[in-house]
């Protein structure tokens, strides 16, 4: 997110989780209000994520998504350069990557909920970052699907 009001929410709501602990109720506040920033920033990847991440709260209670899971190592090809030397290649996979359907596995202890809605804050935070944005696209798809599949 950009502007220094989106970025205070953003530390807001962190705030607290990490005082209050992940109470549904705060959590879906917080994250309706700063998708109106988001809506004002027009970043739409952002602006849908929240909804999908507030309404899956709603239907669920609770956050429990393992968004530090780390992913397998599906698209590293070994190849051997001129010299023979052994190097890793990305495979290109834009096409796959779009149709593909992201799994993340549910966590049940309360620090590891905690440390992974966090975790949602500071991609959201950082949403600039292309990685982060990777990492969000992944989340809607798996939310989309998981709400209206």
């Amino acid at each position: 997110m950009l502007t220094l009001k989106a970025l205070n929410k953003i530390d807001a709501i962190a705030d607290d989780v990490n005082k209050n602990g992940i109470i549904a109720e705060n959590m879906i506040k917080g994250l309706k209000e700063l998708r109106e920033l988001a809506i004002i920033e027009k970043d739409p990847l952002l602006v849908k994520t929240m909804r999908l991440v507030y309404t899956y709260i709603e239907d669920e209670g609770g956050f429990d998504l393992n968004l530090l899971e780390e992913d397998e190592i599906e698209d590293i090809e070994l190849l051997e350069n001129e010299e023979g030397i052994v190097i890793a290649e990305e495979e290109e996979k834009e096409e796959k990557e779009e149709e593909e359907i992201y799994e993340f596995s549910i966590v049940e202890d309360f620090e590891e909920k905690k440390e992974n809605f966090l975790y949602l804050l500071s991609l959201l935070k950082d949403s600039q970052n292309e990685y982060n944005r990777i990492e969000l696209t992944k989340l809607r798809a798996y939310l989309w699907e998981e709400i209206h599949g």
